[in-house]
């Protein structure tokens, strides 16, 4: 007696007219549930689909930052002179793995009548190895050897099959820049002997080529200098605030460039197209609260009676008004809590899940010939199961305010009346 005392009435009233379906009530109580269902197709929708955005994320962002250095540090000009000294400097810097020379710019790649832009790297093979994993993606042939002089160079697996080259094979070097001769003007070009292919799996693959520094030095004719600095940090998500201190370390006018400068459009596309898969997914639980509305509104116009009865019995219009919406919010609660008992095991477990899928049917849902990533990955972020369960749940309450409103409203003598 004492623990039904205890509940307040308007949430006992509230959770009855959820589950109570009598009479009249069956064809309410039906819409309720496919509310309901809404709201759980709802939920498990978006935090399964935010998973695997946020996996495939945190996928490219490895893979790219695979080949692609945390920041540069551009010397003054895009020149920087005695960098053995600022190399040995930047090494004891706090939050940096990895310092790298580095001679580089735009370039076009010649062979068998195909021409294709890249991004050309002039690296020093050893110290490379501390700033990116270009020697841990070879798939062909070798990393680029400690001698220069010999004019070698390693491609992306794509850039290679695009211009038709394989191990061995030559291909011409073409620079943005002209060689004075007596006969003229002649862009400054040079044979190059492909020695590896790597693959990222990144669209680097296609943009991105590597020759020894010493070779790129004589290329670009810089002498001993080289362009900057390629930096690996601990934390590469410390970048924009650690890459400008250290570039204040170096020759006045060096500029910092952190990977999301660098690689920003990229990373920028992908989390756009997260956003919108997010707002059109949360249309689903929009729709489900606009069932709310519907039932409530429905339950309102029949039981009048039961709230013209509530209220000569001493209910007032605010016990009514929570009463409604108790109702209409145990449709959301409950909805929400079956969504995410089945969204987050789902959310963990869908790349394993797709994966036993494609071994019992034999299928191969990501071809590797088509996508850099040929598995799903997931990643759960609790702030998006926080964000996605505070969304639906404000939906729901919201959606009970007006029916519930219109409930309080209802005048006993005039409900009693046509009873």
């Amino acid at each position: 007696m004492f623990t039904a005392m205890a509940v307040p009435l308007f949430l006992r009233i509230g959770i009855r007219y959820f589950y109570r379906a009598s009479g009249s009530d069956r064809f309410l109580s039906l819409v309720s549930w496919f509310s309901l269902l809404g709201m759980l197709i709802g939920t498990v929708s978006l935090i399964v689909v935010m998973s695997v955005m946020n996996g495939f994320e945190r996928e490219l962002q490895q893979r790219v930052l695979s080949v692609v250095p945390h920041g540069y540090i551009q010397g003054p000009q895009e020149r920087l002179a005695d960098w053995p000294e600022y190399i040995q400097k930047l090494q004891g810097s706090d939050g940096v793995k990895g310092v790298a020379p580095y001679v580089g710019g735009k370039a076009m790649l010649s062979s068998f009548k195909r021409l294709r832009g890249v991004a050309l790297y002039g690296i020093e093979p050893q110290q490379e190895r501390s700033v990116s994993a270009v020697s841990e993606h070879m798939v062909a042939g070798q990393y680029l050897g400690d001698d220069a002089g010999k004019y070698q160079i390693i491609l992306g697996d794509i850039l290679a099959r695009q211009l038709g080259v394989n191990v061995g094979d030559d291909l011409t070097v073409i620079l943005p820049k002209v060689t004075v001769t007596p006969f003229g003007l002649f862009p400054r070009e040079k044979r190059f002997q492909v020695s590896g292919v790597f693959s990222a799996g990144a669209q680097l693959d296609g943009t991105s080529a590597f020759i020894h520094i010493a070779d790129a030095q004589r290329l670009y004719q810089l002498g001993d200098d080289v362009e900057g600095l390629r930096i690996q940090l601990a934390d590469m998500f410390a970048a924009p605030e650690l890459l400008p201190k250290l570039a204040a370390m170096m020759p006045v006018g060096s500029i910092a460039v952190t990977w999301g400068d660098s690689q920003g459009s990229l990373f920028h596309a992908v989390k756009m197209e997260k956003q919108m898969v997010r707002l059109l997914l949360l249309f689903i639980v929009l729709i489900a609260a606009f069932n709310i509305v519907s039932i409530l509104s429905m339950a309102v116009s029949g039981k009048r009676g039961s709230i013209a009865v509530l209220r000569t019995m001493g209910a007032t219009p605010a016990t009514i008004m929570a009463t409604f919406v108790v109702y209409g919010m145990a449709t959301g609660i409950i909805g929400l809590c079956l969504g995410l008992i089945v969204g987050v095991p789902l959310a963990i477990y869908v790349g394993d899940l797709v994966a036993w899928l494609e071994q019992l049917s034999g299928m191969q849902i990501f071809n590797p010939d088509v996508y850099f990533i040929t598995r799903l990955p997931s990643f759960l972020q609790w702030s998006d199961v926080a964000v996605v369960s505070g969304f639906a749940l404000l939906l729901s309450l919201l959606a009970t305010l007006y029916p519930a409103w219109q409930a309080s409203r209802v005048q006993p003598a005039e409900a009693l009346r046509y009873e």
